[in-house]
């Protein structure tokens, strides 16, 4: 299933040998608004952390506390953000994690 998303950009959202439950998922994700509602919280939490910490990156990790939100949704949201072009990693690691930054 591709699907557009948050920006406008087409998604896999899962892979064609993937089980029948994670393609019910991914479906379930986009009719429910939960994917589109997932990225818009991860993004204006991006945004926020950006405006008002000394770092101008972030990881998956830092971003968790400013709201409570579970690090594994963090980390995916993270990765379709990147495919989306709104975030690249900087190549370097804090804390054994990937750091990203704004584009």
């Amino acid at each position: 299933m591709i699907v557009n998303t948050l920006f406008g950009r087409a998604k896999k959202l899962y892979h064609k040998d993937d089980p029948d439950t994670s393609k019910e998922a991914a479906e379930d994700m986009v009719k429910s608004g939960r994917l589109s509602k997932q990225e818009e919280e991860v993004w204006q939490t991006i945004k926020y952390h950006v405006n008002n910490t000394f770092y101008k990156d972030f990881t998956a990790k830092e971003l968790v506390p400013w709201r409570r939100l579970d690090y594994y949704l963090v980390q995916r949201r993270l990765s379709g953000l990147h495919n989306k072009g709104k975030i690249e990693r900087t190549g370097a690691k804090r804390g054994k994690c990937r750091v990203w930054r704004i584009v």
